[in-house]
């Protein structure tokens, strides 16, 4: 229940009782500390000092005919749904099975450990902090699909797959850093909390780009290994040529629409959507050409590779716009808040 109180001035400092009945419940009494937290919606939340977060725990049944990949997924979505401490607990013991797939599943997640063990219980603690930022940790996503990106492109012009070092290790990385920001942003709204309170549309915004970079990455990864299997085929100048121009094309598109995201650029945005178009009329071309070569000069296997290369660079494509329109909205948002927004030049 809202209550409305006056400002009053002792000095040159102004000051605002606060309700007997929530001190009452709070226990504070003169002299205890108070923590004042701007939000952002420019109100300001008061808590006790003394009040310290608990664990959020949850607990997992084991059952006897429990599959190894419905366990896995449990506990997954348990790290997901930003659970600190999960223990699973079996009717009579935890099956040696089922021990190694828990083992396995808690090797595969960023910050989480087996800290006890018996012969019926085990419980998992998830040490990552709750303060990460959600920019970074997209960031870190970006800088290893980018990285995989340029790759495989350069490997595609010299036909050599040895340009690509790496890739199943790399897509882990990518996963693993997927369900951290996943944790991270349904952690703050299943248990939002005064200092780390995010608005619905910022976690509904940052959710769908975590899914489209997730998306992106997986065409990345599908180009790798094409480009891998081409690798010992010899691709016709006339074919690999545009197909490096446009990759080379399409991937800036991708970068420049991760910057505009973290730097809310409506300028780039917009010339990335502008451009779109064009790209992908330069793929069914490409495509249309590739229909249309002699068959004595390029084989089926290159055939079904180039088109699967043409496909992935056009979701690619369509992707990087998804970005740039959520870049958009972001910016504006920003703007309609007060916020300054600088316009960064194409890269």
């Amino acid at each position: 229940m809202s209550e409305t109180r006056k400002l009053q001035r002792i000095g040159n400092t102004l000051y605002v009782s606060i309700p007997k009945s929530w001190s009452t419940i709070m226990n504070l009494k003169q002299g205890d500390k108070v923590k004042l937290i701007p939000q952002p919606n420019d109100s300001l939340c008061i808590c006790s000092a003394d009040i310290k977060e608990k664990p959020r725990e949850i607990i997992l049944r084991i059952e006897d005919k429990c599959s190894m990949h419905s366990l896995k997924r449990e506990i997954v979505a348990a790290y997901v749904d930003g659970f600190d401490i999960i223990k699973l607990k079996a009717k009579k013991r935890i099956a040696e099975e089922q021990q190694e797939s828990i083992r396995e599943i808690v090797n595969q997640l960023f910050g989480l450990e087996i800290i006890e063990i018996s012969g019926d219980a085990m419980t998992i603690q998830c040490l990552l902090k709750r303060t990460l930022e959600i920019n970074k940790t997209i960031e870190r996503i970006y800088n290893v699909i980018s990285s995989m990106f340029e790759e495989s492109v350069f490997a595609l012009r010299e036909q050599n797959a040895n340009l690509i070092p790496g890739l199943s290790r790399r897509m882990h990385d990518i996963r693993r850093l997927s369900l951290v920001t996943n944790r991270l942003l349904r952690s703050l709204l299943l248990f939002p909390t005064p200092e780390n309170r995010v608005s619905l549309i910022d976690c509904g915004d940052y959710l769908q780009i975590v899914h489209i970079i997730s998306e992106i990455a997986c065409n990345v990864n599908k180009i790798s290994e094409s480009v891998m299997a081409l690798s010992d085929q010899d691709l016709p100048k006339q074919i690999l040529e545009p197909l490096y121009q446009v990759s080379i094309a399409i991937k800036r598109s991708f970068d420049n629409s991760v910057q505009t995201l973290l730097f809310k650029d409506i300028h780039l945005a917009n010339q990335i959507l502008d451009n779109m178009p064009a790209s992908d009329l330069n793929l069914e071309e490409l495509w249309k050409f590739c229909r249309e070569a002699d068959k004595s000069e390029i084989s089926s296997l290159v055939l079904s590779h180039a088109y699967l290369l043409i496909d992935c660079l056009k979701r690619i494509n369509q992707h990087s716009a998804e970005i740039a329109e959520i870049a958009i909205d972001r910016a504006e948002a920003a703007t309609a808040n007060g916020q300054n927004i600088e316009t960064r030049k194409c890269a």
